[in-house]
């Protein structure tokens, strides 16, 4: 019997083990497992709380305004700046960062940090002395400087799919005010304790018994720092456990400073805009215009009152209860003895003033999706969402605005005039582009009308047939290659020509000839048979070879059409190719960056915008005073009629069935384009002057600068002539008009007027001592026959 006992009771006991075991390793699978659960977010945080949050938006800025000595400057636009700006002012000259004060003909203003092309520029007092209309002295900080530059206005933040605002700031870089704020406010005992306050969870228990709800949290600050990075926000008894055990181990892994640090950069202070403001450099900001160190004491206090509920406490939705729980917060302060009770009182009685919203919807958004092109191409940018960059632009948010309303404006107005009525098509489109023909910097943007409707970019994406705006390309390779001046006389007159194989007659725009005409009348009335015939006598390898060099990309077909547009460009193309009449000879490349920043503040390195010469300066110039009697006296003269009156220059492109229509225009230190048509390329009723020009002039009148548009100078390698209009050649003293004409030092006329001739006709004295050819002025029908046979240009039956 005892062998069965031995063998029961051993399988007794071997069945007990077995269960104690399994029984063990379930428990201990559970506590590793709760444990694990419990502690993982604290491995998680292995490094964090040593650096700044990497997660930030990237921002772009626009150009700052410039002050220079010299430059004129009325004393209402620099204030009108520093208001667009969000500069408050001062009724007295004690100034702090995003303040000015204005007193006669001066104006003190004292700079808020801000970023240029080499890092941060920190807050700075400037004196500027406004007298006479100019920019008489400049002071910075005491010192006399020739120039400065104001803060670049923020154009766009890239914000990642949260929509979170950061601007995280290192401890040492925050005001103590505002640190001890937000310690009264939130955690007094918060350098002695560990991570959780007992006294504090009793008082918050007290207080919830009394209230009979939930009033108090006690929750340390550690706490709600480890909920608000790695907890949900839900009131549940184990969520509050493992909250409290985070935060002791957290308390004992890091410093205290660390773990401040990380709580301001983190916290959630609000809303502005569509944006969530995270941590107080982000709040400093977007409240009061400033950096978290240039913060008042009242501004601290708010920051700090707020931080219980962002939304009920806004500083911008309920300024009442701001100022109230601000209170709260200076009481708090007096009452721990960290702030002397008479700067608590100056607190307590200052006004609350807030700065307007700056993180709304993007500004200039199709300039911002070209930027962000451009960082990818020139700096190697990929993605801008959440990354921290910074990218320095070159757009003016003043002359933005005034180019999206000129945009709006003129749309607005052909809707309800040339286009009434026009159903069953999308919306009429249009593009404004203006940049600085000697740089190539963009200075306003606009790629069509309404962003949210279509992100379509017509300004720097879409190409269009920029039709005769073409022309004065054609031009300048006629005058380069000494096949034609502006006095030079071609037949308007039928004209047939094969190209390809096939037959082509161009037209002009009302079907009407004009006979002979000289080069200048050509281009002022915009003829396009004429024209044709110039391009022929040049050679189109010449025009094409021209076209490549100013920018017209890739380079256009050598086809007779080429001299009336049929070549595509964008906005942006254009403007670079009449950069180069603007600029006198020198191609420069449109850009909108002038530079970008890495997260940690380090200039990036990239090519600067290459500017080259592709023009002699004097052929430049000879097509720009034929452009500027467009203006004057051609299709380009409703500017004049608009009010611009000052030394401008354009040419108005029209194409086949009206379905594109440009005005191209440009002073020394500006070029502009309009394009106005529909995305489905549909015919118009609209034309260059109709539609394009107005919208141009509207801009050029409100962005022109004080004293107006600086005149075109006249460079070396021209010379000027006295001669008959209808004939292109010297002037006799029986000519019935005179005018002068420009020619190239290489080619002035030398024959006489063959019009009015006889023996008693003279050549006038010509102002720079031009001498005619010897010789009895010619009957006009022979001379203009050998003239065409002497150039090669197609006889007058335009066979």
């Amino acid at each position: 019997m005892a062998p069965v006992r031995y063998k029961k009771k051993g399988r007794v006991r071997w069945e007990l083990k077995s269960w104690h075991l399994l029984l063990s390793a379930a428990v201990l699978v559970g506590l590793s497992g709760g444990l694990g659960w419990l502690l993982w977010p604290f491995w998680d945080l292995s490094g964090q709380f040593g650096s700044l949050p990497d997660l930030r938006p990237s921002r772009l800025y626009g150009q700052p305004m410039g002050l220079v000595t010299g430059q004129r400057l009325e004393a209402e636009l620099l204030v009108d700046e520093l208001l667009s700006l969000g500069y408050r002012e001062r009724p007295d000259s004690k100034l702090r960062p995003g303040e000015f004060h204005r007193q006669d003909d001066s104006v003190g203003i004292f700079s808020r940090r801000h970023p240029n092309q080499r890092g941060e520029v920190p807050a700075r007092p400037i004196e500027v002395d406004l007298s006479q209309g100019r920019v008489q002295k400049l002071w910075v900080a005491g010192l006399e400087v020739p120039r400065v530059d104001l803060d670049p206005p923020l154009i766009a933040s890239f914000y990642g799919p949260d929509r979170k605002d950061r601007r995280p700031v290192v401890l040492e870089e925050m005001s103590e005010d505002l640190i001890l704020a937000v310690l009264a406010a939130e955690d007094a005992r918060y350098f002695e304790h560990g991570g959780v306050s007992l006294l504090g969870i009793a008082r918050a228990m007290a207080a919830n018994l009394r209230s009979g709800s939930i009033s108090q949290g006690g929750s340390t600050l550690t706490q709600q720092l480890t909920k608000n990075l790695f907890l949900t926000h839900e009131r549940t008894l184990t969520r509050k456990v493992r909250e409290a055990v985070l935060a002791v181990l957290v308390d004992v892994r890091y410093g205290k400073r660390e773990i401040l640090q990380a709580y301001l950069n983190e916290i959630y202070l609000g809303g502005s805009g569509s944006a969530n403001l995270m941590g107080v450099g982000a709040a400093s900001w977007a409240y009061f215009g400033r950096h978290p160190a240039e913060l008042s004491l009242a501004e601290a206090a708010t920051l700090a009152g707020i931080i219980p509920a962002p939304a009920r406490f806004s500083p911008f939705n309920y300024p009442e209860r701001a100022v109230e729980r601000r209170n709260l917060v200076l009481g708090r302060l007096d009452e721990l003895g960290w702030i002397e009770s008479d700067r608590v009182e100056r607190a307590r009685a200052a006004e609350l003033v807030v700065h307007p919203p700056s993180l709304r919807a993007r500004q200039a958004p199709y300039f911002v999706d070209a930027m962000a092109r451009e960082a990818r191409e020139r700096f190697g940018i990929e993605e801008l969402q959440d990354t921290g960059y910074v990218l320095l632009s070159t757009l003016s948010r003043r002359e933005q605005i005034q180019a999206e309303s000129a945009v709006a404006w003129g749309l607005e107005s052909l809707e309800g005039g040339w286009e009434k009525g026009r159903q069953g098509r999308g919306p009429l489109q249009s593009a404004l582009v203006s940049l600085d023909p000697h740089s190539g910097a963009i200075r306003a943007y606009v790629g069509g009308r309404d962003y949210a409707e279509s992100q379509y970019d017509r300004a720097g994406v879409a190409r269009r047939q920029v039709g005769s705006a073409f022309k004065p390309i054609v031009y300048a390779a006629a005058f380069r290659t000494g096949r034609a001046t502006p006095a030079s006389i071609f037949e308007d007159s039928p004209l047939t020509l094969v190209s390809a194989g096939k037959r082509w007659s161009p037209e002009n725009s009302d079907g009407r000839y004009r006979g002979a005409v000289s080069v200048r009348s050509i281009l002022r009335q915009s003829l396009n048979v004429p024209t044709v015939r110039v391009a022929m006598a040049t050679e189109l390898e010449s025009v094409v070879e021209l076209a490549g060099k100013m920018g017209v990309q890739p380079r256009p077909a050598a086809v007779p059409s080429l001299a009336l547009g049929a070549v595509e460009l964008s906005p942006v193309e254009l403007a670079g190719v009449y950069a180069v009449f603007a600029s006198g000879g020198l191609r420069p490349t449109p850009h909108g960056l002038r530079g970008a920043l890495t997260p940690e503040g380090l200039p990036m390195a990239s090519p600067p915008p290459s500017t080259e010469a592709v023009l002699e300066p004097a052929v430049a110039h000879l097509v720009t005073t034929l452009l500027q009697d467009v203006v004057d006296h051609g299709t380009g003269r409703k500017a004049r009629e608009m009010g611009l009156r000052d030394p401008v220059a354009g040419k108005t492109g029209t194409t086949n069935d009206r379905r594109d229509s440009w005005f191209a225009g440009y002073s020394p230190d500006r070029v502009s384009v309009v394009w106005v048509g529909y995305d489905e390329n549909l015919s118009t009723r609209l034309s260059g002057t109709r539609a394009a020009l107005p919208i141009w002039t509207r801009f050029a009148y409100a962005v022109r600068p004080t004293g107006g548009y600086p005149p075109f100078v006249r460079p070396p390698g021209l010379v000027e002539a006295l001669i008959d209009p209808e004939s292109g050649q010297l002037a006799t003293t029986r000519c019935y008009d005179v005018v002068r004409e420009l020619f190239l030092e290489a080619s002035p006329p030398r024959a006489l007027c063959p019009l009015h001739g006889g023996r008693r006709a003279r050549p006038l004295p010509q102002p720079e001592g031009i001498l005619p050819e010897e010789g009895e002025p010619r009957r006009f029908r022979d001379w203009l026959d050998r003239v065409f046979r002497r150039d090669g240009r197609p006889p007058r039956d335009g066979a």
